[in-house]
């Protein structure tokens, strides 16, 4: 739920965290979790290791085909309060 240019600074750590269930043959039901911490040096100053500041969540159900993945996703940022629905096919190179 961030813009691109929304945060900044000289260093950041991020994790992620992806669970994906096969319901049926090709057919998915996944959740992610992202975390992360942005600043200016904070691996000098320990922060990067302290509660994350930014987090970001997702849903979605895929379904594999011919012509590569269909997915649709819904994700939302607790910080910001914003909701995106996503939709893509084939595979992000």
């Amino acid at each position: 739920g961030y813009d691109f240019v929304a945060l900044s600074g000289n260093s950041y750590v991020k994790g992620s965290v992806v669970l994906d269930y096969e319901v049926f043959k090709k057919n998915h039901l996944n959740f992610t979790a992202n975390y992360a911490n942005i600043g200016n040096n904070i691996f000098d100053n320990g922060t990067w290791i302290e509660k994350p500041m930014y987090s970001g969540y997702g849903f979605g159900y895929g379904l594999e085909t011919l012509i590569g993945p269909i997915e649709i996703k819904h994700s939302w940022s607790p910080e910001t309060r914003d909701h995106h629905t996503w939709f893509s096919i084939g595979f992000t190179f």
